[in-house]
């Protein structure tokens, strides 16, 4: 969805009042309206006029699959440009409706245990093409009386690698007129992108910060994801502790479990002790398998012993329910690609 201040710059350069603008905005976000020809505020000539000039999403469903619980949809994305993208609508039992939005086509972190990131990286996306991910998302509850809650950027792509449209998006989001999302409902994940951490902490100090740590020493996470060469661990855990000294918000380290590789007792002695007298909450999140050699998801034993450890060291912990699995859309598995299902 362009954004209103272009509308209004539109209106005007056709000789249209500028108050159509806000009525445009006040349909497609607040009435769900997804065309212009749905607007019926608006005369018919103007309706064909901004079909013609402004078209309201800058991606296009290609694709959708739904899990057997009816409780995740996933849906492949095509750009102006023929790249694809996905993007996931998760609706929990508590009654939360959250988006999981990509900012990247593909991604260059390459982490050893993501399918995002064997797909390559193509490009950035822009903050409409970010927004419009959850504003289909939000054309899509608002046909059963919902709306969405709950932004993360968890999708396709590093957030802190295109930090400028991201940051746009989440204001967008925020917008009263457009979602009305509270900062403290949206989540930034980023893998330990340093500079963008501290950055954060000056734009949106109020968003939740989410880090993928996935391992507790250099040594292992240099094997895991390629960007700890750059940000080793003391430069990203400086970074946030600045993050919660300044924001006084704590941070959700996220862990993939991988079978014989982090989930051992040591590794959770490790992990304590990086995070002892933190602000923060470990999220412990079973490997979604994906196909790649090497990889496999650590047993439940094993992953309640790893919780337990953590545990009885005072570190906040909870093991993730992965939704969406059956449909490619859990934490991991995002390519790019579809399967009818």
């Amino acid at each position: 969805m362009i954004a209103l201040k272009l509308l209004r710059n539109i209106s005007v350069e056709n000789g249209v009042p500028s108050f159509r603008a806000n009525q445009i905005y006040h349909a497609v976000y607040k009435e769900g309206r997804s065309s212009y020809e749905a607007m019926n505020v608006l005369p018919l000539n103007l309706r064909e006029l901004f079909t013609k000039i402004a078209p309201i999403f800058s991606v296009s469903e290609i694709g959708k699959s739904i899990s057997k619980s009816g409780d995740t949809v996933k849906v492949l994305f095509k750009l102006h440009d023929n790249c694809k993208i996905e993007a996931v609508l998760m609706r929990f039992k508590d009654g939360r409706n959250t988006v999981c939005i990509s900012c990247q086509v593909g991604c260059p972190m390459n982490c050893a245990f993501c399918a995002t990131g064997k797909s390559g990286f193509k490009r950035n996306l822009t903050y409409e093409e970010i927004t419009d991910q959850a504003l289909y998302f939000e054309q899509y509850l608002n046909q059963t009386g919902s709306r969405i809650d709950h932004i993360v950027f968890m999708g396709m792509g590093e957030p802190m690698l295109n930090y400028d449209e991201v940051l746009k998006a989440i204001k967008v989001f925020n917008d009263p007129a457009a979602f009305n999302i509270g900062f403290r409902n949206q989540t930034v994940s980023t893998s330990g992108i340093v500079p963008g951490i501290l950055k954060l902490i000056i734009d949106a100090p109020q968003v939740n910060l989410a880090v993928s740590l996935h391992a507790p020493n250099d040594i292992l996470r240099k094997k895991l994801m390629p960007v700890a060469k750059t940000y080793p661990l003391h430069e990203l855990m400086a970074a946030c502790k600045k993050y919660t000294e300044e924001t006084h918000r704590r941070i959700t380290y996220e862990y993939v479990m991988l079978s014989g590789k982090n989930d051992t007792d040591l590794m959770a002695g490790e992990l304590s002790n990086l995070l002892r007298d933190q602000l923060c909450h470990v999220n412990l999140i079973p490997f979604n398998e994906i196909n790649i050699k090497g990889m496999k998801t650590s047993l439940k034993e094993r992953i309640d012993t790893f919780a337990y450890i953590l545990g009885i060291n005072h570190i906040p912990v909870t093991i993730r329910v992965s939704l969406g699995k059956d449909i490619d859309a859990a934490c991991g598995q995002l390519a790019g690609k579809h399967k009818a299902k």
